[in-house]
């Protein structure tokens, strides 16, 4: 009897260490995950700042493809507004506030916790900020900011770089003006020969008037 104790205690012991050390393992990740309930939440919500969300009107790249209307745009995304007419972007980026991009603009865009910024590389921006964010938007002429004391609308230009230019004219319509280029000339020229020939008929006649008695 003795000698089947001591066998079943040898056989027993490694079996509870082994089950003492998984419980060990998960009892310590179960406190860590306790410990730190608030890490999850946090990160998530700091990612969930750091994304904006795209309004199109017109012809919109995003890092030079084609975007739509719910496109996502994250911080170092290069936004350009095609030069045409009716052509806009909004940027919604929720708590941070929004930019709404004029046609012919280009934007690299830069946002974190507190802060709008980015460069303007051609065009014109409008930034609108809840007071806490700060705005700093640099330019070929110099930076546009907010100190994000209080709520904020601030209007960022360049008057460097390409501006939208208006549509080239067909090739009808540049025969018709071309037409009427000539016409006008013809017109010029049969004015200018018809004074041209009452001066010399001017002359004329006074150099044959009967001199003075």
């Amino acid at each position: 009897m003795a000698d089947h104790s001591t066998k079943a205690r040898r056989v027993i012991a490694p079996l509870l260490s082994l089950a003492l050390g998984l419980f060990g393992v998960f009892n310590t990740g179960s406190t860590l995950a306790a410990k730190n309930p608030k890490n999850t939440s946090s990160d998530a919500a700091r990612n969930s700042q750091q994304i904006g969300q795209l309004i199109v009107t017109g012809s919109v790249t995003v890092n030079d493809k084609r975007a739509i209307t719910g496109t996502t745009v994250f911080t170092e995304s290069r936004i350009a507004v095609a030069c045409a007419k009716g052509s806009s972007a909004l940027i919604n980026l929720g708590r941070l506030g929004r930019i709404e991009l004029a046609a012919g603009s280009k934007l690299v865009l830069r946002f974190s916790d507190g802060l709008i910024g980015g460069d303007l590389i051609e065009g014109k921006a409008v930034v609108n900020t809840p007071a806490g964010v700060k705005v700093a938007v640099n330019t070929p002429d110099g930076v546009s900011s907010a100190d994000g004391a209080d709520t904020a609308v601030t209007p960022v230009v360049t008057q460097k770089g390409v501006r939208c230019v208006p549509a080239a004219v067909s090739s009808a319509s540049s025969s018709s003006v071309l037409g009427n280029t000539a016409l006008g000339a013809i017109l010029v020229g049969i004015g200018g020969g018809a004074a041209a020939a009452a001066a010399v008929a001017s002359a004329q006649e006074e150099s044959f008037t009967s001199p003075p008695l």
